[in-house]
């Protein structure tokens, strides 16, 4: 089934990882850095399956974090919550869209992407947000969600009815 194996491949696949490297990890005082996206902290129309991994990863992790905290383990967690990036195949599929090329301009250069990932990695930052509209987006999400569920869909607020 294709959803199994995508959710093998990009949740489980880290989080198995994550657990064999742990004992190592503990023994060097390590840090592990998981690469995430803005849809794992923001529900994003069409992307279900995108985001069920993306909040899967946000979940796992972080937990891990407070677990590696409370017992005093000194191995960080880093968790990269990435907009959107100006990937090869990205850049070349909204070049054939219509209004690609100004949708283009909103994308992240991948080696300032990249070099935002290994300094959140090597300061042991809880979290980084790349490109820096994410973690604005991320923090309305989690104050006002039922409006960002508006906005994403496009879809006028009318009052919430009891």
């Amino acid at each position: 089934d294709f959803f199994v194996d995508f959710l093998n491949i990009n949740l489980v696949s880290y989080v198995r990882l994550a657990s064999l490297a742990l004992p190592l990890l503990k023994e060097s005082s390590g840090h592990i850095v998981v690469v995430s996206a803005i849809n794992g902290k923001v529900p994003v129309p069409n992307l279900t399956w995108h985001s069920t991994v993306k909040f899967g990863l946000d979940g796992f992790f972080s937990s891990l974090r407070v677990e590696l905290m409370k017992a005093q383990q000194d191995v960080s967690v880093t968790l990269a919550v990435l907009g959107m990036i100006g990937t090869p195949k990205m850049t070349e599929k909204l070049k054939n869209q219509p209004g690609g090329e100004e949708t283009l301009k909103l994308h992240a250069a991948t080696d300032k992407t990249a070099l935002a990932i290994i300094r959140g990695g090597a300061t042991r930052a809880r979290e980084i947000y790349y490109p820096v509209y994410t973690w604005p987006v991320t923090k309305l999400s989690a104050l006002l969600p039922r409006l960002m569920d508006y906005l994403a869909t496009g879809i006028e607020m009318s009052p919430k009815r009891e």
